[in-house]
């Protein structure tokens, strides 16, 4: 009998256990995002907000936060000492950091993948707080704002460091139409295009979204100081990337079915 049973358990066909199904958040969370309408208009609402950063920026520490084309020109410009008008401690701060936010975030989203819906959230939170915390650190100090010293270096850090993980997160991206940050070869590529008079031309149509949300930004940075000072501008350029970060979960996945917004020459922008 004992036998019997041993060739019976010898014959039985041996259970191969089922690879484990990645959990429905994991996925979520893992998929790289579609290049879409709504992707675009995040895009979009971050340039309106890093426009908002730089109006409020200059005229505090007579540097960008963003404009490194900008920046690189008054760098030599006060090298040479051809004026006084600027502090090259602060455009060296800012450049470097600027920089700096460019690398670590670039590189880090390069080995887990820029398009991945959790990197984005989890950089996106990075700038936010960022901006959050320059315009804490204004509200804290002296009014007006000073604008050399260790706490102009440090609020300039963080917003340069927030603006360069911006510009690498858009770049990862690869909607080169929306650097949501530089917009001199913007302005180029919209009259250089060969189909620039054509009716359906997203990438134009793009560029010239891009360039109005900046010139719109810039514009509400501009106000905004005027009417409260720098860290109110701060606070609403902080509340348009909020918006973002919390809206990257709206967006679909790469896999899903497309739709006509996502054609090359279709969606409105």
């Amino acid at each position: 009998m004992s036998s019997l049973s041993r060739k019976t358990e010898l014959v039985q066909p041996q259970r191969t256990a089922k690879p484990a199904r990645p959990s429905r958040w994991r996925s979520f969370a893992h998929a790289p995002i579609r290049d879409d309408f709504l992707l675009e208009c995040q895009l979009l609402l971050l340039s309106f907000s890093i426009g908002i950063q730089d109006a409020a920026s200059f005229p505090d520490y007579h540097c960008f936060a963003s404009n490194q084309t900008g920046n690189t020109v008054l760098l030599a410009v006060g090298v040479a000492k051809l004026t006084t008008l600027f502090s090259l401690s602060n455009i060296g701060i800012s450049l470097s950091m600027f920089v700096l936010g460019g690398f670590l975030p670039g590189q880090l989203g390069n080995y887990f993948g820029p398009r991945k819906r959790w990197w984005l959230i989890a950089t996106s939170i990075l700038q936010t707080a960022l901006v959050f915390v320059a315009s804490g650190i204004q509200y804290a100090g002296p009014n007006p704002v000073p604008d050399s010293g260790t706490q102009a270096l440090i609020v300039i850090s963080l917003l340069a460091f927030s603006s360069g993980a911006q510009v690498a997160m858009a770049r990862g991206l690869q909607i080169t139409e929306i650097t949501t940050a530089m917009a001199t070869a913007a302005y180029v590529d919209i009259f250089i295009d060969e189909k620039m008079f054509e009716g359906r031309n997203r990438r134009r149509n793009r560029r010239v979204a891009f360039l109005l949300s900046l010139f719109a930004g810039s514009f509400a940075g501009a106000f905004a100081y005027k009417a409260r000072g720098s860290p109110f501008a701060l606070v609403v350029s902080g509340i348009g990337k909020a918006v973002v970060t919390v809206s990257l979960v709206a967006n679909k996945d790469m896999g899903d079915e497309m739709d006509p917004s996502s054609r090359e020459d279709g969606g409105i922008v």
